[in-house]
């Protein structure tokens, strides 16, 4: 974005206006716009995304607009080494000068294209129309990788309770936490799966850090602080339950009219039986203890052996454990 916004700068310069005044003006509008709009995306665009795709990407469009004439204010202003009153005066004339006209009109195609990729890879997920377009994924290759499983518990009750239509909204609103928590340690949502979301990570994003604990522990923290928003709406909370386990898996496309980046191996199978056995030893999350040693898991975590177990369909033992925090 910041890239973006000097360029619209560096453009105005050499297209327009090819003077050392207007290279400066044009770089203090694409600083500005990158400050005004990458704020703007944290805070306000994560609003927009629970709104109509189309609805949310005009009004993101039109905003970016308003951002951008801002911008050119306070450059102008500046520029014009803060005689306010002057800029005010002649602003209506600067508005509708050709420099602003094309300088707007750039900014705002840029913003559309620029918008309109930030919401399908939003609906697509993250980086994968970039995957898909360098064709990275076309012949399938082995990769480290983390998984969770993370799980409604009691969701055919609460369904039951709640209806179909209010039982997805809660989702909805279930999984837009959850993707707060998986952004802020750099997971990525793989799939939902019914009232299942199926988060990864790269293995070597873990080595040392925990964060795939640190993102269930925050999913924790963001539903406990909305809890009565919860409440309100649908007269509960939502609860539940994960399991965690890394190795090696076959990463390639799949399909033909729906295309979708998929992972296969027997740590995605061996993840889902680990979250299956959360309610038979009545634990909220449980992890591979091999991934434990991975991530050199520290001392605001409390480690609680859960034994060896042999998975559903599996030969093999493998130690787990349940994680709390300290």
């Amino acid at each position: 974005m910041l890239l973006a916004g000097l360029i619209s700068g560096i453009f105005i310069y050499f297209i327009f206006q090819p003077a050392i005044a207007n290279f400066i003006l044009g770089f203090l509008i694409g600083l500005q716009s990158y400050l005004y709009i990458s704020n703007f995306e944290r805070i306000v665009k994560p609003l927009l995304s629970k709104r109509n795709f189309f609805l949310a990407l005009i009004t993101s469009t039109f905003a970016y607009a308003l951002l951008i004439i801002l911008a050119v204010f306070i450059s102008l202003i500046i520029i014009s080494e803060f005689r306010v009153m002057s800029v005010l005066k002649n602003f209506k004339e600067i508005l509708l000068s050709d420099t602003m006209v094309y300088g707007l009109t750039f900014g705002l195609t840029l913003s559309f294209v620029f918008n309109s990729l930030s919401m399908f890879e939003m609906l697509l997920g993250k980086h994968f129309l970039f995957k898909l377009f360098t064709g990275k994924y076309h012949t399938p290759f082995e990769e480290e990788r983390v998984f969770m499983f993370l799980d409604l518990k009691g969701s055919t009750t609460v369904a039951e309770k709640l209806g179909h239509r209010e039982f997805l909204k809660m989702l909805n609103d279930f999984f837009y936490d959850v993707s707060i928590a998986v952004s802020a340690t750099q997971g990525e949502i793989y799939k939902y799966v019914g009232d299942e979301a199926i988060i990864t990570w790269k293995m070597k994003k873990v080595v040392g850090k925990p964060l795939p604990l640190n993102c269930f522990f925050m999913i924790k923290k963001i539903v406990e602080a909305n809890r009565d928003n919860y409440l309100k709406g649908y007269g509960l909370v939502p609860e539940f339950k994960a399991g965690l386990h890394g190795g090696t898996v076959v990463t390639g496309e799949m399909g033909y009219v729906k295309k979708e980046i998929a992972f296969l191996g027997d740590v995605l199978n061996t993840t889902a039986r680990i979250e299956a056995l959360c309610n038979q030893l009545n634990k909220s999350i449980l992890i591979s203890d091999t991934l434990i040693k991975i991530m050199n898991v520290q001392d605001n975590y409390i480690i609680e052996p859960a034994g060896e177990k042999v998975l559903r369909g599996k030969q093999k033992a493998i130690a787990i454990s349940s994680v709390s925090l300290d």
